[in-house]
């Protein structure tokens, strides 16, 4: 997230509170890593001594420390993987942390919640973490007080995305949750916006692949036999949750550098080049590798994106023959270096500008950069996912470190 929609975000909440002496939780740093939540950290001070505002916050970082990791599958401890593709183990591997570059843990309530035992104490004013469950950052202070953990725990699902969950939809409004014993009620308070119980229990299927049952950690959320009704006319009641109790689990994410990137973007309307698209791409590809013959033939990685014909779906798309009057071609060079991923990609933006097809009347110009420079952008380093697993534990607290932070910093 760029530093001044972060900081503006930060600002907002931290202002709220502070006012109005209510504890604030929050999940910061984007993937959550250290570097990322310390980002954010830098930018809290610097809204403590322009609002001239002393703080103390509970940081609890989700980067997991590779010799504990590696330390729990040394004494029997599996992490299975979530997805089955060839690229995850199936259970994660010494070589599979040595690879990756970071490792976070995406925490569940519990760690927050004993962060709020501090709050409780007076020792802190509000919670920043790193990689979270985002119904943990909702879920924890009723888990705390000791409200029903299905309800809770769907009311959080419900909470996590805001007014995404009324009509009409935004992402950006909040929404209003109102835990009772056997059941919550949901509304928005922007009165141009109500949840409607189609509004409510669509939320279900965001981001899900079943709609009915979310695995989290420590158990299974169970909606199948929720209950949701208009109470009035901005307001759902909903009841009827299940909570099925599971091994307690962290989700893994790890990522390994594969290479560097370079890409160049290239607009086309010559019909003829576009009725051609296959011919030509593969005899770019064929006269680059003739060209680059002299390096390694895993030296590189050619991708084309066609934006208007596949580039979405690629080998899935259902329209065939699909007859654009204009395409866009995202050259996607991935090499073992920069330099290499530049070179490549600079030969192939040349090559279609003066490759000769069938058809063909002109020597350049049937290609439109939109960019300069044009040849190729370099991107920068590339990283893939090489740990998605699940990792069993027996302490949901242990592998997420608490610490108190003062601002202004000294």
């Amino acid at each position: 997230m760029p530093e001044e929609v972060l900081k503006k975000d930060l600002e907002f909440i931290i202002d709220a509170a502070y006012r109005t002496n209510i504890p604030f939780i929050a999940s910061v740093g984007g993937g959550g890593s250290d570097v990322h939540v310390e980002k954010a950290l830098k930018l809290v001070d610097e809204i403590s001594r322009e609002k001239n505002i002393r703080l103390k916050i509970a940081v609890i970082n989700g980067e997991i420390d590779k010799e504990w990791l590696k330390d729990k599958l040394r004494k029997g401890f599996k992490a299975e993987r979530i997805y089955e593709h060839p690229r995850l183990s199936k259970y994660l591997t010494i070589e599979d942390i040595d690879r990756s570059k970071i490792i976070v843990a995406q925490m569940g309530p519990e760690p927050i919640m004993k962060a709020l035992d501090l709050y409780f104490k007076g020792e802190i004013d509000g919670i920043l973490t790193g990689r979270a469950l985002d119904i943990g950052l909702f879920a924890a202070l009723p888990l705390k007080k000791g409200f029903d953990i299905a309800l809770t725990m769907h009311m959080a699902k419900i909470l996590e995305c805001g007014a995404l969950s009324c009509e009409p939809s935004s992402p950006s409004d909040g929404v209003l949750g109102i835990l009772r014993k056997d059941h919550f009620l949901i509304t928005c308070p922007n009165p141009k916006r109500r949840a409607t119980v189609r509004s409510v229990a669509a939320h279900a299927f965001y981001e899900r692949v079943n709609p009915f049952r979310e695995e989290n950690p420590g158990g299974i959320l169970d909606v199948s036999n929720a209950i949701y009704e208009q109470v009035d006319e901005k307001t759902v009641k909903v009841s009827g949750s299940k909570w099925i109790p599971t091994k307690y689990t962290i989700k893994l994410e790890g990522v390994s550098l594969i290479g560097y990137r370079a890409i160049s973007i290239a607009g086309v309307r010559d019909p003829f080049f576009i009725n051609q698209l296959d011919y030509i791409l593969d005899k770019v590809k064929q006269e680059t590798d003739k060209y680059f013959s002299f390096l390694p033939k895993d030296s590189y990685k050619i991708d084309f994106k066609i934006y208007g014909v596949n580039a979405i779906l690629r080998n899935a798309e259902l329209i065939s023959h699909a007859k654009p009057h204009e395409i866009c071609i995202l050259i996607d060079v991935i090499g073992k270096t920069q330099n290499i991923a530049n070179s490549v990609c600079s030969f192939i933006s040349s090559q279609l500008s003066h490759i000769g097809f069938p058809g063909r009347k002109s020597t350049a110009g049937n290609i439109a950069y939109p960019f300069s420079p044009t040849r190729y952008i370099p991107v920068g380093e590339v990283y893939i996912f090489n740990i998605w697993h699940r990792l069993e534990i027996e302490d949901p607290y242990e592998p997420f470190k608490i610490k108190i932070i003062e601002f202004p910093r000294r």
